[in-house]
């Protein structure tokens, strides 16, 4: 045995060697040896994918990021998740499956897409295909069919002008006590131009938007109309609205829906009324994104509770984007059930909480309440938010 390092060897007598090897030799084995404890190394086998489920919603409230509307939303679950993982979206056309589009998994295992609800008026048949990688094999759902359901009713607010009289009415004109105190909802606020129906925030004129000690800021004409008509209410469907919020903060703009009388709301039970926030836009430059869904209802002590508030939306938009910026599709699903509040077909709110069972108006708003007031810059007024339609799909039987 010689040293290393030297030129000098070193004879080990015959009882060193017989000492020494059982040592050289066990620490061989232990090497070898699942971290020493003995027991041969076993490789987890990965879990192979499944697809848990595959829905289409029954109304077009998707639209694609280069801003086509009229799509109608998907979402296929898979097990377990395999973050983003690519997954086609494929139709059968004849006998054969054509892909339409692609999208990946989240991390919760969610692929989300837009696709034609219809093609040559009648439904259309998709499945979902999770590609072949390294590590995975090719996984298929099952295929459903697309449901459509025929439009009840909408606005398109095409020409210029006024707001249509026979759908449209100014909701709760005037000035409203403490929430309200430093601002006129003003018929004139509202009125179609561009083919949009603009909903604007403005100074009101003279002496009227004059600075007081109640409103150090200014004084304010808002914007707020429902569709306040029976014929126009809703129970239970979808309600969408393709949106260009105003970006102004100390404001707010929304798409809701609301109890037609308030009077028959029985405090503490939420079937008989809520107010549904489908989408509330509070300006550019929040962290979390601006925007925000909500369903209010009337406790038994007369006050309200909220589900939602602003969520973290940033994710669905293109970097350094607001959602000021562009045109997007806010919708509500409602059902005897619950609530899927979706922006462009992504979901971004499910609670089956605080269900109203009643029919509900569409209401459309440019707001400056009390608590946000001090945030708004007038030099911005006036600003516009703009609704380029309104749509609304009664279920089927409701």
């Amino acid at each position: 045995m010689s040293v290393i390092g030297t030129l000098k060897t070193t004879r080990l007598r015959p009882w060193v060697f017989a000492a020494v090897a059982p040592l050289v030799i066990g620490l061989s084995l232990q090497a070898c040896s699942d971290g020493g404890n003995g027991a041969a190394a076993q490789p987890h086998a990965r879990k192979a994918q499944r697809v848990v489920s595959i829905n289409i919603a029954a109304a077009p409230v998707g639209q694609s990021k280069a801003g086509r509307s009229g799509l109608t939303p998907g979402l296929a679950t898979f097990k377990p998740a395999r973050p983003g993982r690519k997954v086609q979206v494929q139709a059968k056309v004849g006998k054969r499956w054509k892909v339409v589009t692609t999208t990946v998994q989240d991390k919760k295992g969610n692929a989300t897409f837009n696709v034609p609800g219809v093609s040559k008026r009648k439904p259309v048949s998709y499945r979902v295909l999770a590609v072949k990688t390294k590590k995975d094999k090719q996984v298929v759902s099952k295929s459903v069919k697309s449901s459509n359901w025929k439009l009840t009713w909408g606005d398109e607010f095409s020409g210029s002008g006024a707001l249509n009289p026979a759908i449209w009415k100014t909701w709760v004109p005037g000035r409203q006590p403490t929430k309200f105190d430093c601002s006129d909802v003003l018929a004139g606020n509202a009125y179609r131009q561009g083919g949009a129906a603009n909903l604007k925030v403005s100074l009101l004129p003279g002496v009227q938007g004059a600075k007081t000690k109640t409103c150090p800021t200014g004084q304010f004409g808002n914007a707020m109309v429902a569709a306040d008509s029976p014929e126009h209410h809703m129970k239970y469907g979808f309600a969408a609205a393709r949106v260009k919020f105003s970006p102004a903060r100390g404001q707010h703009s929304a798409f809701w829906l609301d109890v037609p009388d308030y009077s028959a709301i029985t405090p503490g039970d939420a079937s008989t009324g809520a107010e549904i926030d489908i989408a509330e836009y509070f300006g550019d430059d929040r962290p979390k994104g601006g925007l925000a869904s909500f369903v209010h209802t009337m406790n038994k002590k007369g006050k309200w509770d909220s589900i939602g508030g602003e969520y973290k939306s940033r994710h669905l938009l293109p970097k350094k984007k607001e959602w000021s910026q562009g045109w997007h599709v806010y919708s509500v699903e409602w059902s005897p059930t619950g609530y899927i509040f979706r922006v462009d077909g992504a979901v971004t709110l499910k609670t089956s909480k605080s269900v109203s069972h009643v029919p509900e108006k569409v209401v459309l708003s440019s707001l400056t309440s009390m608590w946000e007031i001090p945030a708004l810059k007038v030099s911005q007024l006036p600003s516009v938010t703009k609704y380029d339609w309104v749509r609304v799909w009664q279920r089927p039987g409701a």
